[in-house]
């Protein structure tokens, strides 16, 4: 399959369409706004602070911003966040126009920028499931990522050209308009589908994703990668600026550098399916080990062709590294949990921020070209460390799926009462206890991941090989839902649990809490509302008390 397939799916290739003009404004932005900053102040840190600005709003919003785009309409949550980037832009471009932009009028109006950016930003990553087949899902991501480089090797160019002629506001009027294109598409989509229609609060939806990427160590490996990457990494962004000036260029040249990170990044989008499926599990370290030297000789270099040489090479390995791990972290997540999941992807990458305040900081000390030498030092050791985590290769695993046998149990339809206590009970050989400890530690990682919020394991004091695991959810929903989320995974682990009991399986029991303190609860019969009757065993199989 060819990197270009998913663009003949036509909903898919309008919002890459739309989404490619909006890149070109948002480079002009990106382009326009440090160099303004720069101008205004000659302050490492106060330019490093306008990335800050941008990205600081990812760690505030976008764990909730996520949960929202499993749980509600996503376009709704895409165009709010347009409208508001869009107007953030505009004020900056009347402000700069009339002169009355300060730095500080600049951050903040970056700030709301970014946080408009944080809003949509995950439901714009998950509405490419959507849009195209499963199997073109790593295609379409690379070709998003190359809609964003394509804009990247042109809108730096064209920014540092109108930045150098004094039409900085021109350039922040263009984002705006550009904001529209996105805009009018999704005004052409339909209501997206809500992938999680139960009725909870946003920390209790944003709890259940954190849950999920937490035990799940592929992604949690992935997440930990993503930030250390984006932590080190951002000084060649945040300063660029200030070694354009180190080494003696003005905006245009500025421009010229921004556009060559870019256009290594697009030559990425080109021959990264090629590259993956060459290198497969080399690639991603290989690249986060690549961007680290070609960062170091960047910031050591005395001459632009070396260091937009470096760029290039930077750009390159860029889209190597966060098209993989962004597609690999799609993939490794269920449809019940991706919004949360991406947008826990998305926060790691918000950490550039905190890499870009150190840097700004640490180059008011020893200059910008040292300090973004020192901080991809820490790029190179990652990328080293890289190759011994056994990171998932993209193309050798399959999106979580339920097994083909799995029969959702009976359970009634409604139980009142909170929280939902489930109770399983072995009868096990003693022989067995010590591995059957190991699959209950395994069992434990499951029920996390499934929705559960509390885990223990009990023995009877006068029947020590009489075990019981009880794990608590919030509620009836909660529980019922846990079996929608069944995967492979899960149900091996339940199968070898279950081949533990003596007899034909575990016994299970199901309890629902009951509010004897709260002067305001519900009537007693409203509390007993439903009383559970369809019990099932832990397969699903029998009805409950079917043994003792």
């Amino acid at each position: 399959m060819t990197t270009f397939a998913p663009l003949q799916v036509p909903e898919y290739r309008r919002i890459w369409i739309a989404a490619l003009v909006s890149h070109l404004g948002t480079f002009l932005q990106l382009t326009a706004a440090p160099w303004v900053m720069q101008e205004m102040t000659n302050s490492p840190l106060l330019v490093a602070l306008v990335t800050t600005s941008l990205t600081m709003p990812r760690l505030l919003l976008t764990l909730p911003a996520g949960a929202l785009a499993d749980i509600v309409d996503r376009r709704t949550l895409m165009l709010i966040g347009q409208f508001t980037s869009a107007l953030a832009v505009a004020a900056m471009a009347v402000m700069t126009a009339t002169g009355i932009l300060t730095p500080y009028w600049l951050l903040g109006l970056t700030f709301v920028l970014g946080v408009g950016n944080a809003i949509g930003l995950p439901s714009f990553q998950t509405l490419i499931p959507d849009l195209v087949p499963r199997r073109m899902m790593a295609q379409a991501i690379t070709l998003n990522s190359g809609a964003f480089n394509v804009a990247r090797a042109i809108g730096p160019a064209i920014g540092g050209i109108v930045v150098g002629a004094g039409f900085a506001s021109s350039a922040f009027g263009a984002n705006a308009a550009s904001y529209l294109a996105i805009v009018g598409v999704l005004l052409t989509f339909p209501r997206a589908k809500v992938e999680d229609t139960r009725r909870q609060p946003l920390w209790r939806s944003t709890a259940a994703g954190v849950r999920y990427a937490r035990f799940t160590r592929p992604i949690r490996v992935l997440l930990g990668v993503t930030a250390t990457f984006a932590l080190t990494t951002a000084s060649i962004q945040s300063l660029l600026p200030v070694v354009s000036t180190e080494l003696g260029l003005g905006g245009t040249g500025f421009g010229v550098l921004y556009g060559l990170f870019g256009a290594g990044a697009l030559v990425g989008v080109l021959t990264r399916e090629r590259a993956r499926v060459r290198f497969a599990g080399r690639m991603l370290p290989g690249a986060v080990l690549t961007f680290g030297v070609s960062g170091v000789v960047f910031g050591v270099a005395p001459h632009p062709v070396l260091a937009g040489a470096a760029l290039a090479v930077n750009g390159l390995c860029w889209v190597y590294t966060l098209v993989t791990m962004n597609a690999t972290v799609q993939l490794l997540a269920p449809r019940w949990v991706r919004s949360r999941v991406v947008s826990l992807y998305v926060l790691a990458i918000g950490v550039q921020p905190v890499g870009a305040f150190a840097a700004g900081a640490l180059a008011e000390w020893v200059g910008a070209g040292t300090s973004v030498a020192v901080f991809n030092v820490g790029t190179v050791l990652l990328g080293l460390l890289a190759f011994r985590l056994g990171l998932p290769v993209l193309g050798e695993f399959d999106e979580p799926a339920a097994p083909d046998d799995w029969h959702v149990p009976r359970h009634a339809r409604h139980v009142a009462g909170s929280p939902v206590l489930v109770a399983n009970t072995w009868e096990i050989d003693h022989d067995d206890a010590e591995e059957f400890l190991a699959v209950m530690r395994d069992l434990r990682r499951q029920r996390f991941r499934t929705g559960a919020h509390r885990w223990s394991l009990y023995r009877d004091a006068d029947r020590p090989t009489r075990i019981t695991e009880f794990f608590v959810v919030h509620d009836w929903e909660e529980h019922l839902a846990q079996h929608a989320r069944m995967d492979q995974e899960v149900a091996d682990v339940l199968a070898r649990a279950r081949a533990f009991d003596r007899a034909e399986g575990p016994v299970t029991r199901h309890l629902a809490g009951l509010d004897v303190l709260d002067s305001h609860a519900p009537p007693v019969d409203e509390q007993l509302l439903t009383i559970h009757a369809d019990a099932h065993r832990a397969d699903g199989s029998l009805p409950l008390d079917e043994r003792s």
